[in-house]
């Protein structure tokens, strides 16, 4: 496959159904679809016809990345597409799914989809047992990368924890504690990524298992240090007028 845009048009199944109107079909009590090019009237629409325009667009990203997770054929079909000297070959599929199951997390604890908590449930073995060809890279080999998306899968079971993380079985659950342990030996940056490390110490916290209490303290004093005034902190010790 020539591109990742290409893998997200075809890759997931549920791709059918992302186009959702802004107005709700009075005969029918239904969403009618419409073109893609219709994103903002129908974010905006306010009531059921924005959460289900919404509903469809999430249901858009999960397909490709955790259907082909589920059947342990990511790195096999989604391309890595990279800067000439930056090789993501080695993070980059980890950083699409820790990324993706952070984002959905909340609608996954809420709403309960049964069709994807059951492919996030399955890509999440994938994605841990060494033992499968998606298996990730948590060591940060060739560099600490995987730091910043370990934590994001970190973030998806604390913001889930009813249906991401509870209803693991026990194999599953010490292979992504294992997982996550391995990014134990990647220093943060002094910026920013103190709170990566910070994030996976937390969920450790959380669900009773041996925590590297250093990682949250050097987060927590380091961005109070590091506060600007008027709700603004640097990303480390300079200011940055960064996205985030």
């Amino acid at each position: 496959m020539q591109s990742r845009r290409i893998f997200l048009k075809t890759a997931g199944t549920a791709a059918a159904a992302f186009a959702i109107a802004p107005t709700m079909s009075r005969a029918q009590n239904a969403p009618a679809p419409v073109a893609e090019k219709t994103f903002m009237p129908g974010a905006i629409a306010g009531g059921a016809a924005a959460r289900a325009y919404w509903v469809a667009l999430a249901e858009k990203l999960c397909g490709p990345v955790l259907e082909n997770l589920a059947a342990r054929t990511l790195k096999k079909n989604m391309p890595c597409e990279q800067h000439p000297r930056i090789d993501r070959t080695p993070f980059t599929h980890l950083e699409a799914f820790g990324r993706l199951l952070s984002g959905i997390a909340p609608w996954l604890e809420t709403d309960k989809p049964e069709k994807w908590l059951k492919l996030a449930h399955e890509a999440t073995d994938a994605a841990t047992d060494p033992q499968s060809p998606d298996y990730m890279n948590f060591t940060g080999k060739p560099n600490k990368q995987p730091l910043v998306d370990a934590a994001y899968l970190a973030m998806a079971f604390l913001r889930a924890p009813k249906t991401l993380w509870e209803p693991l079985d026990a194999r599953v659950k010490k292979n992504v504690v294992t997982a996550l342990k391995m990014t134990r030996v990647l220093r943060p940056n002094q910026s920013n990524w103190l709170l990566f490390a910070a994030m996976i110490e937390v969920f450790m916290h959380k669900i009773g298992e041996d925590v590297v209490r250093e990682r949250i303290d050097e987060a927590i004093r380091k961005h109070a240090l590091w506060y600007k005034g008027d709700g603004v902190y640097g990303d480390g010790a300079e200011f940055h007028w960064d996205y985030y």
